[in-house]
């Protein structure tokens, strides 16, 4: 029977590190130098992962030798009619400790002829059991995570070295390439999914609750490949123009207008253009059910291309418009102050006397006050420049009013989106040197945005299992802003 086989497999390799465990141990009892414990140390742990990986590869020869599991996956496969069955092949699988072990298994190429881009085959039940790209679940979850948190990509893989996965360093890319395009493909379907009208709104998980909302945009380098000949070295030049990701943080907040402690917030970012990150956000906001929310605050800077697109997210979202407030950050406002200060090129007392008594109109709400003292200002060549600054408070009277905010104990700023714009973006892919290719860029602003958020198991799961042919959970997908007890 399998299971008596697998268990005397799995005995088999107790066995023998059990072996070499008594061999160790007289040496081990009477070390007593730092490097002696180390190297002990150093040891065991490598044992221990000798005997997980040892297990691991048993319980997966086992389910793969499993005739009735294999029918099922291979039958579910079919059933799509985009694969054919084609009998088993041989393949190898990395396990988290490092090491690999070979299996063989049913294998699927796809429907018709030819080896066209996307026309790759599949191995039914080892995708079943989460295992991509020949590596198990748990490494893959490791070497993603690895790598996302990480201030470069080899620094990465010397951490994972020293842990024992030691991947070669294309290996290692190709299996983060993969996840993170996968990553933002199964985001696309779940978006399409959760803005198709029919989808009805989540139910239940914000109900009287004050919600928050920030938008912002960063900045990172994009490799883009120049036209014609390649250089002496093999490789074409490349240009590096500056693009604009697009961030956006939602979370709880309490009666103070502060974040809650005991929540996660929802971070995700994206290089797609500006009505692209509004669709994002309305995805999220419609599946989380914003639309039973006590109130919604909306916090950013003064970018138009936030506020122009809100009247339509509101709509489409359900939430009633009395329950909303749009809030410009009170650090963004006192800094345009400073701006408007530094134009007159008085001394510092003379500046910060000026920004203290029109920063007291502004918190009270008098913008009418805040204009009169910037217009006494706009003389001469400093005019124009003073005038487009006055622009930015008189359009923006209505979310500036940050007393009446304070009064309703509701947020008064997007400290939490400038966090995580640093966090996400300015630590890691802005970082200098970097330049990323579009689709790399997009798969790290998703990846590391889930990460950071506190939400990867999350972001795993829909990677690993939501992208099995036959599973179609997207309508299972809801992305959490949880709460701990």
């Amino acid at each position: 029977m399998p299971t008596l086989n697998v268990e005397i497999e799995i005995l088999q390799t107790i066995s023998q590190l059990c072996q070499q465990v008594e061999e160790k141990l007289p040496q081990w009892l009477n070390l007593w130098t730092p490097d002696d414990f180390l190297t002990m140390e150093e040891a065991a742990h490598d044992i221990g992962r000798a005997l997980a990986d040892g297990l691991t590869a048993a319980i997966v020869r086992q389910r793969l030798a499993d005739p009735e599991l294999t029918a099922q996956c291979v039958s579910r496969a079919q059933q799509t009619g985009q694969y054919k069955p084609n009998g088993s092949r041989s393949t190898q699988v990395t396990l988290l400790g490092g090491s690999t072990t070979e299996v063989r298994t049913a294998y699927m190429p796809p429907v018709g002829k030819g080896r066209g881009k996307g026309r790759v085959g599949i191995w039914p039940v080892l995708i079943a059991l989460g295992i991509w790209w020949r590596t198990t679940p748990a490494l893959c979850s490791e070497v993603n995570r690895q790598v996302s948190d990480s201030n470069s990509f080899r620094d990465a893989l010397t951490t994972l070295q020293r842990r024992g996965i030691d991947l070669e360093y294309k290996r290692a890319l190709t299996l983060v390439q993969r996840f993170g395009r996968r990553a933002v493909q199964q985001r696309r379907h779940w978006l399409e999914h959760i803005l198709d009208p029919s989808t009805p709104a989540g139910q239940g998980k914000l109900i009287g609750k004050t919600v928050l909302v920030g938008i912002d945009g960063g900045r990172v380098r994009q490799r883009q490949v120049k036209r014609g000949r390649r250089k002496k070295s093999g490789h074409h030049g490349y240009n590096t123009p500056w693009r604009e990701p697009r961030l956006l943080v939602i979370s709880i907040v309490d009666q103070r207008g502060r974040v809650k402690r005991n929540s996660l917030p929802i971070y995700d970012a994206t290089l797609d253009d500006a009505d692209g990150m509004m669709l994002l956000l309305t995805g999220y906001l419609k599946a989380l059910g914003v639309h039973q929310a006590a109130r919604l605050v909306v916090a950013a800077d003064g970018a138009p291309w936030i506020w122009n697109r809100l009247p339509a997210l509101y709509e489409a979202v359900g939430i009633d418009r009395d329950r909303v407030f749009e809030v410009i950050d009170w650090s963004h406002a006192v800094g345009t102050l400073h701006d408007i200060a530094k134009e007159c090129r008085w001394c510092a007392t003379k500046r910060n006397k000026w920004v203290k008594a029109v920063k007291n109109d502004l918190f009270a709400g008098r913008i009418d006050a805040v204009l009169y003292s910037i217009k006494q200002l706009a003389r001469g060549r400093r005019a124009k420049a003073i005038l487009s600054h006055a622009d930015y408070f008189d359009r923006n009277r209505s979310r500036m009013q940050y007393r009446t905010l304070k009064d309703l104990g509701l947020p008064r700023g997007s400290g939490i989106v400038e966090s995580a714009i640093r966090r996400v973006i300015n630590l890691r892919i802005k970082s200098p040197g970097k330049f990323w290719t579009e689709h790399n860029a997009e798969a790290a602003l998703h990846v590391r945005s889930y990460l950071k958020a506190g939400h990867w198991e999350q972001l795993l799961h829909r990677t690993l299992d939501y992208a099995v042919p036959w599973n179609d959970n997207h309508s299972d997908f809801v992305p959490g802003i949880t709460e701990s007890a």
